[in-house]
């Protein structure tokens, strides 16, 4: 009997998947906490040059004489310039201006960021892209390396990820300097890359047919969570250092999961090691409360021919197969760019950067919700296509809105964004959940960790697409709803329909999805 046919038997979504579920949900959560605490913690705030000599300088005027001091002393708009005045031996008075050393920041909004600590501004403003740019490399490195859990197994990379996540979040809260800080960035990244590949899989895994949409789309809302939360947390808490040490005190449970989670059954069968997912299945009956007959224990174990050494490089083979992974990392570059692309730029949208932040979570919520609700009634493909459809076309409509409308009707940009946002977000949930299923259960880890490698280097790009609005402001809008398009036409012809139907565990199986 094969494993999905003991799941049939023993509960395809238990008591005991629950409960493990449960946990694994945790992992999301903090991800949702530490890739958006960013968002606040490296923020930059108005600010110019402090006035040389000037004790308790403060960056709003205190009183006439303060700001007649500012205006002698800084050029108009600058934050970067301080004004030299002096008189030359006739009396005539000479101006220059240099580039000062020191600044006063706009503490209305955050009492303290690296940004402002470390003063990442004027000359030095780059280094925060840099910052920015070391977590997003440290997931990409982590996941292009997340295969080795189909090596090692799914439990040793999620115990490796949580150790390497909670250490790296509490020596940030005391990093000496800007270089420290980027370092422990890259390693944060590192370790919620390899945690999240192996506990989506492990979601996956533990669940029979029906019930994979759940698992798949109910860890997305604990990623809403974990984005509600830190806005909360970044309202409450303005000093980095302690909305830092807020959430290392989260990650602390993360270390539990050593003595939780259990390693994947569906992974240990592939790989031949039938006695130690015999051990965990008959726990899983247990706590069903199902009687396991001795019959079914005997033969839980996937077909004799599919425990094969394991070589990535056979998805490329079959030409079919080749033009799938193609089409599906473009699939996640394509969500991406547009995810990020426009999460990066909210401050065009109306609201602060504390509103803006939450109503994205709201649209995201809707995004899973309809993934929960039709994603098994409409199936993989047709929602995908209406997904990509409306998220094209309301970028497209931004493109005439930006070009034609009004200065009193510019709240359609925002609407219209936010609905496109929303279309990518149902598909960029679904991809996750696709993707998984697309992918036989040998190189599950390495499917998706290569397809989200795609979305990572999205992420690095995002920004300079966003740079191209500043020489034509519909600029960004024609490259998110032409990708869009474009992966909307080669998903509905090349991707296979997975809704309902077996994980596949080998290479043979992920050839035979989509052939009746």
């Amino acid at each position: 009997m094969l494993y999905d046919d003991v799941l049939q038997v023993i509960g395809e979504f238990g008591l005991y998947q629950k409960k493990i579920f449960a946990v694994l949900c945790y992992q999301p959560f903090i991800s949702g906490l530490l890739l958006l605490i960013s968002t606040f913690t490296l923020n930059t705030p108005e600010h110019r040059c402090a006035i040389p000599g000037l004790e308790n300088d403060t960056f709003h005027p205190q009183d006439d004489h303060h700001r007649d001091l500012i205006n002698q002393s800084i050029p108009q708009n600058s934050k970067c310039l301080l004004r030299n005045q002096s008189a030359d031996e006739l009396g005539n008075m000479t101006s220059s201006e240099y580039k000062c050393t020191s600044w006063v920041y706009d503490t209305s909004t955050f009492t303290n960021t690296l940004v402002t600590e470390f003063n990442l501004v004027c000359d030095d403003a780059s280094l925060k892209s840099t910052a920015v740019m070391t977590l997003f490399l440290g997931l990409l490195i982590g996941y292009g390396i997340g295969n080795i859990a189909d090596y090692v197994g799914r439990k040793p990379m999620i115990v490796l990820g949580n150790f390497l996540v909670c250490i790296s979040s509490y020596l940030l809260v005391w990093s000496p300097n800007y270089t420290f800080v980027s370092v422990v960035r890259f390693f944060l990244g590192f370790g919620i890359a390899n945690q999240a590949l192996s506990v989506y899989n492990v979601g996956l895994e533990i669940v029979g047919p029906s019930k994979r949409i759940y698992t798949g789309v109910i860890s997305n809302f604990t990623w809403l969570l974990g984005m509600f939360a830190i806005s909360l947390l970044g309202y409450l808490i303005r000093t980095w250092r302690y909305l830092h040490l807020s959430v290392a005190i989260f990650t602390t449970v993360l270390l539990t999961f050593v003595c939780i989670v259990p390693e994947s059954p569906r992974w240990l069968l592939t790989r031949g090691k039938t006695d130690r997912a015999k051990l965990i299945i008959e726990k899983m009956a247990a706590c069903n409360k199902v009687k396991l007959l001795d019959d079914i224990v005997d033969v839980t174990t996937v077909p004799p021919d599919t425990v094969t050494k394991i070589r990535f490089w056979k998805m490329f083979t079959s030409p079919a197969l080749l033009v799938r992974t193609l089409v599906m990392y473009l699939n996640w570059f394509t969500v991406s760019i547009v995810y990020f692309g426009i999460m990066l730029n909210l401050d065009t949208l109306v609201g602060n950067v504390y509103l803006n932040l939450f109503l994205t979570g709201i649209f995201e919520g809707v995004a899973y919700l309809l993934v929960l609700f039709i994603g098994d009634k409409v199936g993989r493909r047709i929602l995908a296509f209406g997904s990509l459809f409306i998220s094209g076309l309301c970028l497209m409509s931004v493109i005439f809105i930006l070009m034609y409308a009004s200065s009193d009707q510019q709240w359609l940009m925002t609407l219209f964004t936010m609905v496109g946002l929303c279309g990518s977000n149902v598909a960029f949930c679904l991809f996750w959940l696709w993707t998984g299923e697309f992918y036989p259960t040998e190189l599950r880890n390495f499917g998706t960790g290569t397809s989200s490698c795609m979305a990572r280097l999205a992420s690095v790009i995002a920004p300079y697409f966003g740079i191209t609005g500043d020489f034509k402001e519909a600029a960004p809008f024609i490259i998110y709803s032409a990708f869009s398009f474009t992966s909307l036409v080669l998903t509905f012809v090349f991707l296979p329909e997975t809704a309902n139907v077996r994980l596949p565990d080998t290479i043979y199986d992920c050839k035979m999805l989509g052939k009746k």
